[in-house]
């Protein structure tokens, strides 16, 4: 497990750790994907939360998915795999009242030093129209192509 202390908005210092899913995460997991993007998804007319399930579970991956814990308690996920040439983002949830408080930053610049230490590329996919787009691009991630639903993005060290 990784550790690193992160400043909060609270200026209180707070432990942010990663730890592995399992199986056994899979209904909080797919909870916190729908009260995370069902608005998105009800404006882009993809939303049912059989749906939701669905594809949260298709793509699950025990072994590449940490759970995101400050203190000790659960704060989000993050998958993060290991394509050989670059590593790919996804599902990167955080509770919608836990957002713009500067985690979302905190992960993604530990995954960037991960990725810079490794000297790959970080690849990631965000529906078009989601404000996730702007965090990226404020990231520095840029966009490599378009469809009426994705947006594709790289980031390279």
């Amino acid at each position: 497990m990784q550790s690193e202390s992160v400043q909060t908005k609270s200026a209180s210092l707070k432990e942010l750790r990663f730890s592995p899913a399992s199986p056994v995460d899979i209904d909080r997991l797919v909870a916190l994907k729908i009260a995370v993007m069902r608005g998105e998804l009800e404006r882009l007319g993809r939303y049912t939360p059989e749906r939701a399930r669905d594809r949260f579970l298709a793509g699950f991956s025990p072994h590449a998915t940490r759970l995101i814990n400050i203190d000790g308690d659960f704060a989000g996920c993050v998958t993060v795999h290991d394509r050989g040439d670059h590593i790919e983002i996804e599902h990167l949830y955080l509770p919608p009242e836990s957002q713009g408080a500067g985690l979302g930053r905190r992960v993604m610049e530990r995954l960037m030093k991960e990725a810079a230490a490794a000297a790959k590329p970080i690849r990631l996919t965000v529906l078009n129209g989601s404000p996730a787009n702007r965090f990226y691009k404020r990231l520095g991630f840029v966009e490599t192509n378009r469809d009426a639903i994705d947006i594709n993005y790289v980031w390279t060290a």
